[in-house]
């Protein structure tokens, strides 16, 4: 047959295809809406650690995550140092404080990192160029990430406008001199960048000695998997030494995979593609039912069940397509959105529009199989 009956029974009636199509096109921004959430967790759980420059970290053994990392001797760093393989060690501080909004007064919670200012633990050129800055331990920057509801003078976020402004971290007056983007990670909606002296001022409890973490860099040549060996084996058992690879698979198997907030988003995309299976399935087996006198005749004309099944594959497909097209266009106009109000970081790529694709066609080719059973129903013998 040259004309398409897959292609004839959509466009036969176009309310009852509208009504799938939109019904595919709503599973479908379901599901990249979940992949996109999920995606930024992923994405956030490490922004932090991907911006330092190392390819050793050491830190506590009763490290839960970097906003509770606990805090280890700075001797240690010196211990390590001395390690074959280890070009230098670098201290750096990370804690949860209190940030005052600057008009309100009111408090909201922040994460505060402490470098050295003479030997920045960032790979961004932006706060290498400032880091000189923080020498002053009442100057910080902030991250342009950290949520309006912080204070910025524009009301949307923080920036060049900002740099004078003064408020309290910690209970302790600081000076805004600058601002960076990396992300202000999950455990926080905000994050504050101080030197090691303005680190100190703002937690005067903590130990002058300690640290969150050792970033080592390794001598050209040098084996990290070798190197870290060394260090567990010879560093205090108080602490632990993990590649850079073996600390970002920790971040995201606990963001992911260790709390709910990554399992949520899982459940959401199976519940998508149920939504979108059942509307599939109501619709190609209501459309099956209407017309199973024809199907009927077209088995007593030969056709056989393989044929029928191709016809409502293709049907099947054919569906898949037409609320794919719309479906992405619309997550691409929601993930802007949302990225806008959020700060998370969501974007359409390639791979996940391959994979949302795969989807779509997989929970209507699902949908159809399990439709298919009216079809073979269809007896010619009932058409007399």
């Amino acid at each position: 047959m040259k004309t398409s009956l897959a292609w004839h029974n959509l466009a036969h009636n176009k309310s009852r295809t509208a009504t799938v199509a939109a019904g595919i096109t709503f599973a479908v921004v379901l599901i990249f809406m979940q992949l996109g959430f999920f995606g930024s967790i992923e994405t956030t759980a490490t922004a932090i650690y991907q911006s330092l420059d190392f390819d050793i970290a050491i830190r506590s053994r009763k490290y839960l995550h970097l906003c509770d990392g606990d805090s280890f001797s700075r001797t240690r760093l010196d211990q390590a140092a001395a390690v074959p393989g280890v070009e230098r060690v670098q201290p750096f501080h990370a804690a949860l404080t209190v940030w005052r909004h600057p008009q309100s007064g009111s408090s909201r919670g922040i994460l505060a990192m402490g470098i050295d200012p003479n030997a920045p633990a960032f790979r961004a050129p932006e706060i290498r160029r400032q880091s000189a800055l923080l020498a002053h331990p009442q100057k910080a920057l902030i991250d342009r990430a950290t949520r309006a509801e912080f204070g910025p003078r524009d009301g949307k976020q923080f920036g060049d406008g900002d740099i004078g402004m003064t408020t309290e971290v910690g209970m302790r007056e600081i000076r805004l001199a600058g601002h960076f983007a990396i992300g202000t990670g999950l455990a926080a909606d905000g994050a504050v960048l101080l030197g090691e002296g303005g680190f100190r001022r703002v937690f005067p409890d903590r130990p002058a000695g300690d640290v969150t973490l050792g970033l080592v860099k390794l001598a050209a040549g040098a084996d990290p998997d070798e190197v870290v060996a060394h260090l567990n084996n010879t560093l205090p058992q108080d602490v632990e030494a993990l590649t850079r690879q073996d600390v970002l698979a920790f971040e995201r198997h606990r963001w992911v995979t260790a709390t709910s907030i990554g399992v949520i988003f899982q459940v959401g995309v199976v519940v998508a593609m149920l939504v979108g299976l059942a509307i599939v399935y109501q619709v190609l087996s209501s459309d099956i039912s209407a017309h199973i006198a024809e199907y009927a005749t077209l088995k007593a004309m030969g056709y056989t069940n393989g044929y029928l099944a191709g016809v409502v594959m293709r049907q099947a497909a054919a569906m898949a397509v037409l609320g794919f097209v719309p479906g992405w266009a619309l997550s691409e106009v929601l993930y802007r959105l949302t990225s806008q109000v959020t700060n998370l970081p969501i974007e359409m790529n390639l791979g996940r529009t391959a994979v949302v694709f795969a989807l779509a066609v997989s929970m209507c080719i699902g949908a159809g199989v399990l439709a298919l059973r009216h079809a073979y129903r269809a007896d010619p013998a009932e058409l007399f």
